[in-house]
């Protein structure tokens, strides 16, 4: 099987605050894990905002993991306001879609 990174489905996808204002970092988080039967060497990560051409793609340099390890990842973004699909590639696999995330001005 080798090295295989996945999404940690016991571990929900978070943004805080929960509904971001516009201009105002808000901070992404999730869990990745190694399925595999081999210890991971350093990988990326990309993870993508974007509200149809616009937004922001930060890739994340990540430390070896082990079989069966997990670990929590994490990104901030600062966006004007929309409706953002945001996607995960981790380790240079098919693009997650972790769902959308709603910025609105706030007063």
């Amino acid at each position: 099987m080798s090295v295989k990174i996945v999404l940690d489905d016991q571990v929900t996808f978070v943004t805080d605050p929960v509904n971001p204002c516009a201009g105002e970092e808000f901070t992404v988080s999730w869990q990745e894990k190694n399925i595999g039967d081999e210890d991971a060497a350093r990988y990326q990560d990309i993870f993508d905002v974007d509200d149809q051409g616009s937004g922001d793609s930060k890739e994340l340099r990540c430390e070896p993991l082990a079989v069966g390890e997990s670990v929590k990842r994490s990104l901030a973004f600062t966006l004007p306001a929309g409706n953002y699909v945001m996607t995960l590639v981790i380790n240079g696999q098919a693009p997650l879609t972790l769902g959308n995330v709603i910025i609105d001005e706030c007063l």
